[in-house]
């Protein structure tokens, strides 16, 4: 039971940092997923 309890904090550690970043910095990740299609 332990390693699912780190294992979830650990998941929604990174999840906020992602969502940080993504919202700090829209239009770079809008043009590379242009840049992408």
């Amino acid at each position: 039971m332990e390693a699912l309890v780190y294992t979830f904090l650990l998941v929604g550690t990174l999840g906020i940092i992602f969502f940080a970043i993504f919202f700090r910095e829209p239009p770079r990740i809008v043009k590379v997923r242009i840049e992408s299609n």
